[in-house]
C-alpha cells in the first residue's frame, strides 16, 4: 500500500491568488486558502487584500464609468463574488466596498 502512494503523481491542491504589493504592482502567490495567501503574500499593499484568481472569471475589467471618479477598484464580497465601485483613491474604496470579504482588500483596476 505504502508503495503504491508513493507511484501516485504529486498533486498541487494550492490555488493562484493575486494581490497589489507596496510599490503597486499585481503579484501573484499559490496558497491552499485565502488567509494561508494572504499571510504569505510578500510586501502586501496597505489597502490590498488577495482575490482568487485561475478561473474564466479571474480577467480584471472595468464597466463604463458613471459615478464621476477616476479609479476603479474591485474587492471580493462575502459570498465570494467579485465586485467593483469607482472611488478617489484606495482608502476611500475600501471604506465604501459593501460586505467586504474578511480577507479581501481593494484591487486599482483602471
Amino acid at each position: 500500500m505504502a508503495m503504491a502512494l508513493l507511484a501516485l503523481p504529486a498533486v498541487s491542491l494550492a490555488n493562484t491568488y493575486q494581490f497589489v504589493d507596496t510599490s503597486g504592482n499585481l503579484q501573484s502567490v499559490e496558497a491552499n486558502i485565502p488567509a494561508t495567501a494572504l499571510a504569505t503574500a510578500y510586501q502586501l499593499g496597505i489597502h490590498s487584500g488577495v482575490i482568487l484568481v485561475g478561473n474564466e472569471d479571474s480577467n480584471l475589467s472595468v464597466p463604463t464609468n458613471i459615478s464621476g471618479y477616476d479609479n476603479y477598484y474591485q474587492f471580493i464580497d462575502t459570498s465570494g463574488i467579485r465586485q467593483g465601485l469607482w472611488a478617489i483613491n484606495s482608502s476611500m474604496a475600501l471604506d465604501t466596498s459593501y460586505q467586504l470579504a474578511m480577507h479581501s482588500g481593494v484591487i486599482l483596476v483602471n
